[in-house]
């Protein structure tokens, strides 16, 4: 029983099998560790023993000689032409020649000192009455010779004269600038539609220096300018002009 139970004897036997078991142990990593040196190189087989047939390892592949660097060969170098560029030929659409006509020379006309009657308006309603346009003795007033100067009437389609019409006298006399208006019906010594326009105070003499037109309240030509003349005749003072309506 004192054997048994004797802790001492248990403890030796226990070293003694451990001891075993990592005997054991390291035997076997010892032979495990020989199969994988053998498994990953066979040569070591004959190492370990040589009367063991060792695998034929036989003779070491021959390597293929070296071909070595291929030869580096001079390809001449193409060479390409200049670029041919395409030339665009246009053909330019004809032009019409066109021809200029040359400018007119301006002329610097002269300015006649005595103003030229113009042409008479188309279809004007008013003309100067046959036989009128004349030199007579003054009998517009009673100045006799000493006043110069133009009287009339004027006259409709029915010949009833006309009252409220203006005539208008322009022009040089002596040298002097005339611009005179009166209007029809202003004196009826010369008739009921009559007017008067005076000139001088003396009779002068002048050839077609003055123009006289008939206008209407608005100042549009009712008629077309008439040239006058005077005299220096105290028997020739007075310049008759009437007018008739024609339309």
């Amino acid at each position: 029983m004192d054997d048994i139970y004797n802790p001492r004897r248990r403890s030796i036997g226990g070293m003694v099998l451990n001891c075993l078991t990592f005997a054991f142990v390291l035997a076997t990593l010892i032979a495990a560790s020989g199969f994988a040196a053998v498994f990953s190189s066979p040569g070591l087989i004959e190492v370990i023993d040589p009367l063991l047939p060792g695998p034929d390892l036989g003779a070491a592949p021959t390597i293929p000689p070296t071909l070595g660097f291929p030869t580096v060969t001079s390809t001449p170098e193409i060479m390409l032409g200049p670029t041919w560029t395409p030339t665009i030929s246009e053909t330019p659409s004809q032009v019409p020649t066109q021809t200029l006509s040359p400018e007119p020379t301006a002329t610097d006309t002269p300015r006649p000192t005595t103003p030229t009657p113009g042409p008479s308006p188309t279809g004007a309603p008013f003309v100067v009455q046959p036989g009128s346009n004349v030199l007579v003795a003054n009998f517009a007033n009673d100045l006799d010779c000493a006043w110069l100067g133009v009287a009339g009437q004027v006259f409709d389609l029915d010949r009833a004269p006309l009252i409220g019409l203006t005539i208008h006298v322009e022009g040089t006399l002596a040298g002097q600038l005339v611009d005179q208006d009166s209007l029809t019906g202003s004196n009826p010594i010369v008739g009921p539609g009559g007017y008067t326009i005076n000139l001088s105070d003396h009779p002068i003499e002048s050839d077609e220096t003055m123009w006289a037109q008939l206008m209407d309240t608005a100042g549009l030509p009712l008629s077309a300018r008439v040239s006058i003349d005077t005299s220096a005749s105290c028997s020739q003072n007075l310049v008759s002009l009437n007018w008739n309506q024609i339309r």
